[in-house]
């Protein structure tokens, strides 16, 4: 459900290759903070049954790194908003709403590592935009409370009929997500 130029952007693929250990999953690389070098990625099930759902590959340490800082750290600095959702499709979801300056957490945690690099990131004020289920309720608490001595922290809750952003529409993102980012920003 996401635009073939936003998968273009994000180096998204799909491994066809039987002998890889990515073999019949969504590939998505993962960046060093310049883009310039790929540190790592990840891999998704295509089929939603599969467990795990996702992989990453050997060696990669997802908690050191925010999916998408590379591209939106410029944006962070110019906004002093940083947008942290769980996972990359959440981010491409965003990115094609017009909103360049979200991070994905690989999940439902903030590692000190990833908040090391958000307190560099020039953001004061951190929208935390999780899942609409029990994980993302827990998370957006405990990241709340790791994060709300050192940032502005905003809370924004999806419709009760998504279960994150990525099911909602480019349009539906645009007038009901997107003013409440814009009201944020420094």
């Amino acid at each position: 459900g996401y635009r073939s130029k936003t998968l273009d952007k994000y180096d998204v693929g799909l491994c066809e290759d039987k002998t890889k250990p990515m073999y019949n999953r969504i590939v998505v690389p993962v960046y060093d903070d310049d883009c310039k070098n790929m540190v790592g990625c990840v891999g998704r099930s295509r089929y939603n049954n599969s467990v795990p759902k996702w992989i990453n590959s050997r060696g990669f340490n997802s908690g050191h790194y925010l999916y998408n800082y590379w591209f939106a750290q410029e944006e962070i600095r110019k906004t002093g908003v940083a947008i942290l959702v769980e996972g990359q499709g959440d981010v491409w979801r965003l990115y094609e709403s017009g909103i360049k300056n979200a991070v994905g957490l690989f999940g439902c945690k903030i590692t000190d590592a990833q908040m090391i690099k958000l307190e560099g990131s020039g953001a004061m004020n951190l929208v935390i935009l999780m899942d609409n289920d029990e994980a993302g309720l827990k998370a957006r608490e405990k990241i709340k409370s790791k994060c709300e001595r050192i940032f502005n922290i905003h809370s924004i809750s999806l419709n009760e009929k998504y279960s994150d952003i990525g099911d909602m529409s480019v349009e539906e993102i645009q007038s009901n997500i997107k003013p409440l980012i814009e009201q944020i920003t420094v």
